[in-house]
């Protein structure tokens, strides 16, 4: 009855552990002159040193130098609805306002007119959810990080004068933090888990230049299996239960399939394009166990095509001025498999930027505002404290970002 009961409470956190954020939990946030255009030709455009990040090949493009960068990400949410079950009182709706930092670093060196090295620090993915924690639904989730922090090293070679190849080793550290309330009537009870590990993953690119300053690029993101391990920790439930165990999981993050194009019509305009599919249906289940129990909670998400559109315009030597559009579709099939841990839906950006060089250093600035479709949620738990309980909600989302970095060509 003891380890029945243990599986029950561990399976009341997971139930709620449906990691998303927009168009799934992937980032892109780490090229200011990217961002400005809805990442639209990233990677071939060549105007910062962030491609070995998005297609290796194109770093062929920048000499010798490097940049750092950091961007701002504002989400806020307004969860209205109601949860069905024993010893619920009316409570708060739900409510987000926080900001992450997502900091970022690239440098690399140009070996010859063929030939060039580089590396870089970034996050490809992450997600992070906080809310109020009286809120109707903290026994869903009240907290929910995910971190993913990527060392690259990469280089790109010019086999011929319009074909570049690229490619990069990547190690990545991934460290993810879920909490909810187990019960209701004691705010104080949480079931938590907080977990990291270590993998490698790979990226590869080509370039095809077939006249000056037009350029199509391909590259794909191979990612393998992740598992972490670290601590479940239940407190404040009840006595035989309570304690910390050694908890695990394992994860596999999407495989990613990049197209991007850039043209410069004249001294003025450029125009840039990207389509990127990602396979989130390798997202199919979500599995966390420890001694105190297991739990394997159905996700069945669906790939997507993002797809961004974005012109530049070179208005002197010295300062560049960009926009962008981009439709990126939510890989959450319908309500009953979205939950409440920043529940994602379809979002629409509309982004801004500009540039100022002079000499040997440029200063980059990014701005995004995404429009996101309201998100419904049908979401079932069972728990052995107060029985079952049902949140029924909408979600009423949107985001703002800002990007700047700082580039010196040597």
């Amino acid at each position: 009855m003891k380890n029945y009961t243990k599986f029950l409470l561990l399976g009341l956190s997971l139930i709620a552990a449906n990691n998303a954020n927009a168009s799934g939990y992937q980032l892109n946030e780490y090229s200011a002159t990217g961002l400005g255009r809805a990442f639209a030709g990233i990677g071939v455009v060549g105007d910062d040193y962030s491609a070995i990040s998005f297609n290796p090949a194109g770093m062929i493009l920048k000499g010798t130098g490097g940049q750092l960068g950091l961007s701002t990400v504002q989400m806020h949410s307004f969860v209205d609805g109601n949860i069905r079950g024993r010893f619920f009182a009316d409570r708060p709706y739900g409510k987000m306002n926080f900001y992450k930092f997502l900091p970022s670093g690239f440098a690399q060196y140009k070996i010859n007119d063929r030939a060039v090295i580089g590396g870089g620090v970034y996050t490809p993915f992450g997600l992070a959810s906080i809310y109020n924690k009286d809120w109707f639904g903290a026994t869903h989730g009240i907290s929910t990080e995910l971190d993913v922090i990527d060392t690259a090293i990469g280089g790109a070679y010019k086999v011929t004068d319009q074909i570049t190849l690229g490619a990069t080793l990547i190690y990545r550290y991934v460290h993810g933090d879920l909490m909810n309330t187990l019960n209701p009537t004691n705010p104080g009870s949480h079931n938590r888990f907080d977990l990291d590990g270590w993998e490698f993953a790979y990226n590869f690119g080509i370039m095809y230049e077939p006249v000056k300053d037009t350029r199509f690029g391909v590259s794909y993101r191979l990612n393998t299996a992740q598992k972490v391990t670290g601590d479940h920790t239940i407190k404040n439930v009840m006595q035989g239960i309570d304690g910390t165990y050694p908890g695990v999981s394992k994860m596999t993050l999407p495989n990613q399939l990049l197209f991007s194009a850039y043209h410069k019509m004249n001294d003025k305009f450029g125009l840039s394009g990207a389509v990127r599919w990602t396979k989130w249906d390798i997202f199919d289940d979500f599995v966390m166990s420890s001694p105190a129990g297991r739990a394997d909670v159905p996700e069945k998400w669906k790939n997507t095509w993002t797809y961004s559109l974005g012109v530049d315009y070179y208005y002197s030597p010295q300062w560049t001025f960009r926009a962008g559009l981009s439709y990126d579709p939510t890989p959450i099939r319908d309500k009953f498999h979205r939950t409440v841990r920043i529940p994602d839906s379809t979002r629409y950006w509309a982004t801004l930027g500009a540039s100022y060089q002079a000499k040997n250093w440029q200063f980059d600035i990014g701005y995004a505002h995404l429009f996101m479709a309201k998100g419904r949620t049908h979401e079932t738990a069972n728990n052995p404290l107060v029985g079952p309980t049902t949140i029924k909600a909408e979600h009423d989302n949107y985001s703002n970002m800002v990007g700047v970095q700082f580039q010196y060509n040597f």
